[in-house]
């Protein structure tokens, strides 16, 4: 009897066994799957063209940065403010045109959402830590001169929005993915979300040159021989 009992626990053991791998073998071969179709989502692309609205202002508004930077320089200013705020804006000025920037995108491609979130993470690096941080920050200062002191808080609230807006960009392209089937609907709403997400990376680009334009813009009406 207590062989029968070992045979019978050994069989029962075994079927438990052959049950869970195959248990297992189920369940991974249902995450292939379903991360085989969420790497489909990521790969999805979508088309920036040379007439982007966004590419286009951010052009032009690095074309009148550095025609002011230009037009300083010509003054031969002996102002030292002036001429600090200067050497900053010129050195913001290389940062807005480095490589990896939205100045640097090529146009008239297809960009997947790991281009897109690329061009997000500069902006956070180059223009936030490089030209804002290590640059600029000082204009938050209480011994700032006129007229840096009146367009200062504007201008500090302006950039704060603007990596708030590109972290929100970020996270949603982290998360922009059905990890399910693909299908015709999860494809357009993949693209949707990537488009926007483009759009506020891109429209953060265009506000941070604004701030290096104005302040460009203050140094030549106020800051001469």
């Amino acid at each position: 009897m207590g062989d029968i009992m070992k045979k019978f626990l050994k069989e029962y053991l075994r079927i438990i066994a052959v049950s869970i791998t195959g248990l297992i073998f189920s369940l991974a071969s249902f995450y292939l799957i379903i991360n085989y179709y969420h790497s489909i989502e990521l790969q999805k692309e979508i088309y920036i063209g040379e007439s982007d609205l966004n590419y286009k202002k951010y052009r032009e508004t690095l074309k009148q940065i550095d025609d002011n930077l230009t037009k300083f320089g010509q003054k031969k200013s002996n102002n030292s403010e002036y001429l600090k705020m200067y050497h900053k804006l010129t050195s913001c000025y290389s940062v807005l045109n480095k490589s990896g920037t939205l100045a640097t995108l090529s146009p008239n491609k297809q960009y997947n959402s790991y281009d897109i979130y690329l061009l997000g993470t500069s902006f956070q690096s180059e223009l936030l830590n490089t030209c804002w941080a290590l640059q600029l920050s000082y204009i938050k200062n209480d011994d700032i001169i006129e007229p840096f002191k009146t367009v200062s808080p504007f201008l500090v609230n302006n950039v704060s929005l603007m990596g708030k807006r590109v972290d929100n960009a970020l996270h949603e392209i982290s998360n922009n993915s059905s990890y399910f089937y693909s299908t015709k609907v999860a494809s357009i709403t993949v693209r949707d979300y990537l488009s926007s997400d483009y759009l506020m990376i891109a429209e953060s680009y265009n506000d941070f040159a604004n701030v290096i334009l104005s302040l460009s813009e203050l140094i030549n009406e106020n800051g001469g021989n």
